[in-house]
């Protein structure tokens, strides 16, 4: 089964309001997020750190970056017998210009047990929903749960070996993450418009 995620448990510090919740064309940026991956072809949608959302899964450990939000995914999904080396591809709720066709080869690079990403990029990326990324996952959080290091998803990556496609010129653009009021307004005034024609 095809299975994917929206990270959407972080503070969205630096932009001063909850990201996930900003409105572009009449939708909010999570729920574009969650339209999305259903279009790239998910078949199942989870959204990280959003308990109150109908495909929420809580944070084990809030404010522990993506692989916090990664091990409270996995986690949820060993609870109901679905650690099956599937691949679950992970977006973040702040990169509104991501399309189906950014996303489709990825999907076709991935196999069971095979974690896959685009050359020098932490996002959009496939990881395999197995249980031994979680038991890794689990112990690098044992001690310690503060981000960075080896709590990081480039350290994920490499031990999961994690292979790196490259990604056609003409969808560069696409992988901009939008962090700050100076991002928002930029999308909003510049981008919008790039990303209405693109859906």
């Amino acid at each position: 089964m095809r299975r994917a995620a929206v990270l959407a448990g972080g503070q969205s510090s630096r932009m001063g309001q909850d990201k996930a919740l900003l409105t572009l064309h009449g939708i909010t940026l999570l729920e574009q997020a969650v339209q999305l991956l259903q279009q790239s072809g998910a078949e199942q949608v989870l959204v990280s750190g959003r308990v109150e959302h109908p495909l929420g899964v809580p944070d084990l450990l809030p404010q522990c970056g993506p692989p916090g939000a990664l091990l409270s995914l996995l986690d949820w999904l060993e609870a109901r017998k679905l650690l099956d080396d599937a691949p679950l591809l992970l977006i973040p709720v702040d990169m509104p210009l991501l399309v189906p066709e950014l996303l489709q080869p990825l999907w076709q690079a991935a196999k069971p047990g095979v974690s896959c990403r685009y050359a020098g990029e932490v996002f959009p990326c496939i990881v395999p929903a197995a249980a031994g990324l979680l038991a890794h996952l689990r112990q690098l959080f044992a001690d310690e749960v503060r981000p960075g290091g080896q709590r990081s998803m480039k350290a994920v990556f490499n031990f999961l070996d994690s292979v790196q496609l490259d990604i056609e010129p003409r969808f560069m653009h696409r992988l901009v993450n939008v962090n700050t009021p100076a991002d928002w307004q930029a999308l909003a005034s510049g981008g919008a418009g790039q990303l209405q024609n693109s859906t």
